[in-house]
C-alpha cells in the first residue's frame, strides 16, 4: 500500500491495519486507546480470527526467508526498465 492509500479505506480495515502493524512490528504499540476501538469495532471471535491470521502470515513469511527457497528452483530475473525504453 502507498502513502496516503490507507485513509481511502474504511474505518475498520484501517483499524485491522494498525493491529496488524503492532502485532507484526511494535507489540509495544497495543494500548489501552487501540484495545477500546478494537472491543468496539470487532467482536471477540473476529479479534481472534483476525490476530491469528496475521501471526500465522508473519511467521510464514519470516520461515520462508530464514530457510531460503529450495535448491533447485529457478531464477527468473527482470531487467528493470530505463529511459532509452
Amino acid at each position: 500500500m502507498r502513502d496516503g492509500d490507507e485513509a481511502q479505506l474504511p474505518d475498520r480495515y484501517r483499524l485491522a491495519t494498525r493491529l496488524t502493524d503492532v502485532l507484526v512490528s511494535d507489540p509495544h504499540g497495543m494500548t489501552d486507546e487501540l484495545r477500546a476501538e478494537l472491543a468496539a469495532a470487532f467482536s471477540p471471535e473476529d479479534l481472534t480470527e483476525l490476530a491469528l491470521a496475521v501471526a500465522l502470515a508473519s511467521a510464514f513469511s519470516r520461515a520462508a526467508i530464514a530457510w531460503g527457497p529450495p535448491a533447485r528452483m529457478p531464477v527468473t530475473e527482470v531487467p528493470t526498465p530505463t529511459a532509452e525504453v
